[in-house]
């Protein structure tokens, strides 16, 4: 698979593309000054807990206070018995008034808070420190045994105290002493955090993510991806200095775009996001597939279309679902859909035909990194998955709500 990353860096808005093959599989944006704030750090007062749904509400500076769930809580007197999942009184950890620091997991949304934990985790390319823990992990997707170990014992070795390391899919095969020096610069930044919880105006900023560009870098410039392509020098530049101290072998693969003609247009990203905002989507056989989002869930239908099969109905279908579960687990990753999604393929009555389309959609959802789960075809023959939300759909950065119908698609007529 080639992998390569665009980004098209303009005066309001920062789109990033992922390509993979020469096709656009993730898209990201964020307008100037309005910026993604998952993965900051605040220092935050509770404001109230709600013992019926084990939750609070954390002022961090916000328009709309965060919430806080039992579960994403991680004691602060570190007492055998009130470790998580232990307790689920949430009085029992923290109370009004209490100052506490909390991470962004998931942005605000129209009606809702920003997500927050007080498991605070600080990220680099290959590895992350973790508060309050002494574990050490490594990424599933790093099967080799002799390489987890390896990579195991050198965040041992090398962890700040209580604190935790969890190894990234990108420290695979990478030299100790990337690895150490990594850890040494988290380090720094893990103690400085430590420094500023200690005084302040509350609520305030303890750590900031990276913008979107920064973000691509760290995120997904990999030794595995062909070439980073942005078209704006002074970025450019600031990555070259950047990848200058951290990953100088991966500065080769950084390219200046100077072409006179708009890249996503050449790169067919264009084209990608006109898809990814349709309702309908064809796929090569004829056959297509139909999204509705709802506030509950999203549903997927899978229509055969123009493709009629050559042998028997039960073929047909089967080759069709065989397609759309490929075309499905893009699309999901192109939209940037999450929660509970549900697929209706079209009717199989061979359980091993059942059994192996959704094989196909578990096979093809490992590439996406967003943690996303088939839990399995229901007895009405429905697919259900679930996936981890982080940041808003695709949607919501390409389009405005129409004043007419509210969003409905519908325009009640005049009789």
């Amino acid at each position: 698979m080639v992998k390569e990353i665009l980004v098209d860096a303009g005066p309001d808005k920062v789109r990033v593309a992922i390509l993979e093959d020469g096709e656009p599989v993730e898209i990201f944006a964020e307008e100037t000054g309005n910026k993604s704030l998952v993965g900051n750090i605040y220092r935050g007062k509770v404001e109230r807990t709600l013992k019926g749904m084990q939750a609070a509400f954390v002022d961090i500076g916000l328009e709309r206070n965060a919430f806080l769930y039992v579960n994403d809580i991680v004691p602060v007197n570190f007492d055998e018995h009130l470790t998580v999942g232990k307790t689920k009184d949430i009085s029992e950890l923290i109370s009004p008034g209490q100052e506490i620091s909390v991470q962004i997991t998931k942005d605000a949304s129209e009606n809702k808070g920003a997500r927050v934990t007080t498991r605070l985790s600080l990220p680099g390319r290959y590895l992350a420190i973790v508060r309050n823990t002494e574990s050490v992990g490594v990424s599933k997707k790093i099967s080799d045994e002799k390489e987890r170990e390896r990579l195991r014992d050198i965040a041992r070795r090398n962890k700040p105290e209580n604190a935790g390391i969890i190894i990234r899919t990108a420290a695979e095969g990478i030299p100790e002493e990337q690895i150490v020096e990594e850890i040494e610069e988290l380090k720094k930044l893990y103690h400085t955090l430590l420094e500023k919880e200690k005084k302040g105006n509350v609520p305030r900023l303890l750590y900031s993510e990276p913008g979107i560009i920064g973000q691509a870098v760290r995120e997904h410039l990999t030794a595995d991806t062909r070439r980073f392509i942005i078209n704006n020098e002074s970025e450019y530049e600031r990555i070259l200095a950047f990848l200058e101290d951290t990953s100088p072998a991966l500065k080769n693969k950084i390219q200046l775009y100077s072409k006179e003609y708009d890249m996503f247009e050449f790169y067919n990203v264009e084209s990608a996001i006109n898809e990814a905002l349709s309702r309908k989507v064809r796929m090569k056989s004829g056959a297509y597939l139909i999204f509705d989002m709802t506030e509950a869930l999203t549903v997927i239908d899978v229509n055969s279309g123009q493709f009629t099969g050559k042998t028997n109905l039960e073929d047909t279908a089967f080759r069709i679902n065989l397609e759309a579960a490929q075309t499905i687990a893009r699309q999901l990753r192109l939209r940037n859909l999450s929660g509970i999604i549900i697929v209706d393929f079209i009717d199989m009555h061979n359980k091993e035909h059942q059994q192996q389309v959704v094989q196909t959609l578990k096979d093809a959802v490992k590439s996406d990194k967003t943690h996303t789960v088939v839990i399995g075809m229901t007895s009405l023959g429905l697919v259900e998955i679930t996936r981890k939300k982080i940041r808003q759909p695709l949607y919501k950065s390409f389009t405005i709500s129409c004043h007419v119908c509210n969003g409905t698609g519908f325009i009640r007529n005049s009789k």
